[in-house]
């Protein structure tokens, strides 16, 4: 995978650009919407638009780990889940109520928002490890000592928030059922095209490293 790693002043100047639209497009329409409740997913799209930001400027794909050129199928796959993913949860959370958690507000918002934004620390810390890594030989560094694909970790983990923060328990199901299989095929396609390119490195590296969550030694 190709990142963006050289300063480059127009592509800033226009990742700030589009930042600040969306952070301002999306709080005038949950302000618009829904007034007494806007400050949760204003918050939540406040978080996503920076994260995507930072996924933007340095040229990284924003729901597949950078660690190998990305599958066009898949990468075309999960966005065809996440953003229909994304816009139900919207939906339900203003104006159709079918799947809403109102008995746990705000507290499950809250705990969604710290779960969503420990995703999108991981996905940035994990963004610049991936950069350092040199390109022909594969050296495990940070998180990847004890996960395999923490970016995939993190991605996971921004689905659950997502749900949360807007109190559907059908994006829950959506989340398990279809974001989880999608993940894991993903997943499985990078094992495929890493082994092939370290060969033995990847091979031994994979027989010490969980795939997708940490196994921390007592």
């Amino acid at each position: 995978m190709h990142f963006i790693k050289n300063f480059r002043f127009w592509r800033l100047v226009w990742t700030v650009f589009v930042t600040y639209y969306f952070i301002n497009f999306s709080r005038n329409f949950f302000d618009d919407a829904i007034p007494e409740k806007a400050m949760i997913p204003t918050t939540l799209f406040f978080i996503i638009t920076v994260w995507l930001a930072f996924e933007y400027y340095f040229g990284s794909p924003f729901f597949q780990s950078g660690m190998v050129e990305a599958s066009s199928v898949w990468r075309a796959f999960f966005a065809v889940f996440f953003y229909p993913f994304l816009a139900f949860c919207i939906a339900d959370y203003v104006w159709l109520h079918w799947s809403q958690m109102n008995f746990l507000y705000p507290v499950v918002n809250i705990i969604g928002i710290l779960i969503f934004l420990v995703g999108v620390l991981i996905r940035l810390y994990t963004l610049f490890i991936v950069l350092r890594l040199p390109p022909t030989k594969f050296v495990p560094k940070g998180i990847y000592k004890i996960s395999r694909h923490p970016r995939y970790l993190g991605t996971l983990i921004q689905l659950f928030g997502i749900a949360l923060v807007l109190s559907s328990y059908l994006g829950l199901v959506l989340a398990i059922v279809i974001g989880i299989p999608l993940i894991i095929v993903e997943i499985r396609y990078e094992e495929k095209v890493l082994v092939d390119h370290f060969k033995t490195d990847y091979i031994n590296y994979s027989k010490k490293v969980p795939v997708l969550i940490p196994k921390f030694k007592r």
